[in-house]
């Protein structure tokens, strides 16, 4: 694997179980230290008013709503992420978010690190 995220802090919003904990398995093998999991945007919101994380991962269809409310307090905290989906190019990102990495589900470790080193790169995508 050809990207890491060595000693980093990640939030991941996803709503289903499953791919929570593989998520957060695949960040810590790629080196995160610190993978907090949130199954909804108030729960991401909570966690986020005691946690400041260096990257994020937000699921964008979720049960109760979308992950853009996270995103928004994300960009002005200027904290990168990326989107993950498995309604593939079908999912209604708003404009002023296209330009994020989107991670296609099932993913595989070395495309979320890969979206997620993507995000954090100097002058990355979102810079805003």
């Amino acid at each position: 694997m050809s990207a890491s995220l060595d000693a980093k802090s990640v939030l991941v919003l996803e709503d289903q179980f499953l791919i929570a904990l593989d998520a957060e398995q695949a960040l810590r093998k790629a080196g995160a230290l610190d993978v907090r999991l949130a199954s909804s945007v108030s729960e991401a919101l909570r966690i986020l008013a005691s946690f400041a994380p260096e990257v994020a991962v937000l699921d964008f269809v979720l049960g109760d709503g979308t992950g853009v409310d996270v995103a928004q307090v994300l960009t002005e905290r200027q904290v990168p992420f990326a989107f993950a989906t498995g309604y593939g190019d079908s999912v209604p990102i708003p404009a002023n978010y296209r330009h994020v990495p989107v991670v296609q589900k099932p993913f595989g470790i070395d495309d979320l690190v890969l979206q997620l080193n993507r995000a954090m790169t100097p002058a990355g995508p979102n810079t805003c």
